[in-house]
């Protein structure tokens, strides 16, 4: 079953959404609470379909009704289902959201290198003397280059 006929079924049997809590509301008229080990809240349903569905899915689809590719908590809290803090982005753009080291030790030249993929290519921008030159080079370049609109 797709995401999308997931949530045309919860809605049908009538789940609801409060866009300004961020809660989706069961059966029995009691918010889902469910929260997987990553802080997403999520619905189960066993009897209806195989797998989960992340509330802030259905919360999009509530709204909006489509189901699109990639939804991201503007404030970083995978709870925070309202739907002022959530918005349509591409795959490429959510993974802007990771936190990671963003740079490595060229053994070859013994300098450090900052890694920042763009379009599904890294680029290159330089080398470094320092772990911490490498990593504000990196801070810089995410800045630029990543940026969600």
């Amino acid at each position: 079953m797709t995401r999308l006929e997931k949530c045309e079924l919860l809605k049908e049997l009538g789940y609801t959404y409060n866009p300004d809590t961020g809660e989706v509301i069961g059966l029995r008229g009691k918010p889902i609470t469910r929260k997987n080990p990553r802080g997403y809240i999520s619905i189960g349903r066993k009897d209806l379909f195989q797998g989960q569905l992340y509330s802030h899915h259905f919360a999009w689809f509530f709204i909006h009704n489509e189901v699109v590719e990639c939804i991201d908590h503007i404030n970083g809290n995978p709870s925070d289902n309202r739907i002022t803090n959530l918005r349509s982005i591409t795959q490429q753009q959510n993974t802007f959201n990771t936190k990671a080291k963003g740079y490595y030790y060229d053994k070859k030249k013994n300098r450090y290198r900052p890694v920042l993929t763009i379009d599904g290519k890294s680029k290159y921008f330089g080398r470094y003397k320092t772990e911490k030159e490498a990593r504000d080079a990196y801070l810089q370049l995410k800045e630029k280059y990543h940026i969600i609109s």
